[in-house]
């Protein structure tokens, strides 16, 4: 079966902890630097930040840039989440943004779970029997208190603590050390939504759902590894999962060439294409980045997250699912504070930084690793150039698995959705038969890896997106390409 790949892969968590320092310790990390970074970005496809989004009824009738006042920006919180999610996935630290729980929706007969150990709201519908069940190690989400330390991220960008088990207590919060500007983006560089020039964004059509919106469920093996399958009392079977796959990111790709596969897939049904105002690709915008007291090795560390290699480059914004998004930074200059503050600031020799740079990350394999090649891992760093990897001739689309048939099922009539799970339930019973997998006494059929992945194999005809990992095995994704797409700087 051919298809093309999901445009999302995981980064995977590593089983060790992250790092963890407290802030005095992380000052130890070279001399203190304080100056601003002069950056330049330029849109290697469209891209989009949600402005004003004026509806027709529950359609999106067309979204506008962001804009404040009357100019045209990119937030610097948006370029410091790209940023940061790319730190914390290249030096495995905290994950920052964390949805607490999903709840359960009745009508599609999902299981809701929490992802994190913490308090579930009263009003939250959670399946009792993965009550106890979180999707993420405790230790990757931000505690309520920073007193075992906090990661490289946290110490950059600043820490928030988590919810503390005690309502009264009161943590202390981390401001960072990094601030970023907006982005201006000047008018001209904008498409335009009422003339000829324009760029769309589908979505679902009359649905309050968001097309491939973040919504993992317990009875999926899409967003978490295989765990179990159990029979719910409509009679359907469902494919429990625990534990997140990783940290998501998206693939770049041909905008044009998404859209018109959406277009051309009839199985999509009624989709919503919406005009959308974008910075156009090949346009320049400058920002900066600001640092205070900052060690020399985590300011290098940022540097490196600016330009991360020959091939990865980054997504930001709406869109990044459909080929929008794709941005490169390219560092213009640093300038270094002089200690009293009234003197000019130095201009730094950026080759030479760059150089030391690139030295350091040769030390990877080495004991006597320094500089930034302490806190990296080059598995993670494979697996963010294998998401991330960039080059002019796109080769690949990506798009979401279609719905019917054993997709995301979005538009199935009510008799086709009945035949469609009696044959479901008797391929699938078929299957656990065939590999002699029979219920415990509380109805649960344990799975192991090696069985999940044989048995979502024989159900690919009937029910393709069942298991992330051998959807994407057989997709039309280049076979080899994780060794293709090795990390180098």
């Amino acid at each position: 079966m051919s298809h093309n790949p999901n445009p999302f892969d995981f980064v995977p968590f590593e089983k060790k902890g992250p790092l963890l320092k407290t802030i005095e310790e992380w000052m130890t990390f070279g001399e203190l630097r304080t100056g601003s970074i002069t950056v330049q970005m330029k849109a290697l496809t469209p891209v989009h930040i949600v402005g004003e989004q004026p509806m027709n009824s529950m359609n999106i009738d067309e979204s506008r840039f962001y804009k404040r006042g009357d100019k045209y920006y990119i937030p610097g919180s948006s370029i410091r989440g790209v940023l940061r999610a790319f730190i914390e996935a290249a030096c495995n630290g905290w994950a920052s943004q964390l949805t607490p729980f999903y709840q359960e929706e009745k009508k599609k007969h999902t299981y809701g779970f929490k992802v994190v150990n913490s308090e579930t709201p009263v009003n939250a519908k959670i399946s009792p029997f993965l009550s106890d069940i979180c999707s993420i190690d405790q230790k990757f989400t931000v505690p309520a208190s920073a007193e075992k330390g906090i990661d490289i991220a946290s110490f950059l960008f600043g820490y928030i603590p988590g919810k503390p088990d005690d309502k009264d207590q009161f943590n202390t919060a981390w401001k960072g050390r990094v601030m970023i500007d907006d982005a201006e983006v000047a008018e001209s560089q904008l498409s335009s939504i009422k003339g000829k020039n324009f760029h769309e964004i589908p979505d679902l059509k009359d649905s309050l759902a968001f097309m491939g919106g973040p919504h993992p469920s317990a009875s999926s093996w899409w967003y978490q590894f295989p765990k179990e399958i159990r029979i719910d009392k409509y009679g359907s079977y469902k494919f429990i999962g625990s534990g997140f796959r990783g940290r998501k990111f998206y693939f770049h790709q041909d905008h044009k060439k998404s859209l018109q596969e959406y277009r051309s897939l009839l199985k999509w049904g009624l989709l919503n294409f919406f005009k959308a105002q974008c910075l156009e690709k090949g346009k320049f915008i400058t920002f900066n980045i600001f640092f205070s007291n900052t060690p020399e090795q985590l300011l290098h560390l940022l540097l490196f997250a600016l330009e991360p290699g020959r091939r990865i480059r980054h997504k930001m914004g709406y869109g990044k699912a459909y080929g929008y998004g794709s941005v490169e930074f390219s560092i213009q200059g640093v300038m270094f504070q002089k200690k009293g503050f009234d003197e000019e600031p130095i201009v730094s020799d950026l080759e030479a930084i760059r150089t030391k740079i690139a030295k350091q990350l040769l030390l990877f394999d080495s004991k006597d690793s320094s500089g930034i090649a302490q806190f990296l891992h080059k598995p993670w760093l494979d697996d963010l150039s294998f998401i991330l990897w960039y080059e002019e001739s796109f080769k690949n689309t990506y798009t979401y698995p279609c719905p019917g048939d054993g997709g995301f099922n979005v538009s199935q009539k009510d008799d086709a959705r009945q035949k469609y799970n009696g044959d479901l339930r008797k391929a699938v019973t078929f299957t656990l038969n065939k590999y002699n997998l029979n219920q415990d006494e509380m109805g649960v059929i344990k799975i192991l890896p090696s069985q999940a992945k044989k048995i979502a194999t024989d159900l690919m005809k009937i029910k393709p997106a069942l298991d992330f990992e051998v959807y994407q095995e057989n997709s039309e994704l280049e076979k080899g390409i994780k060794e293709i797409r090795m990390f180098k700087y």
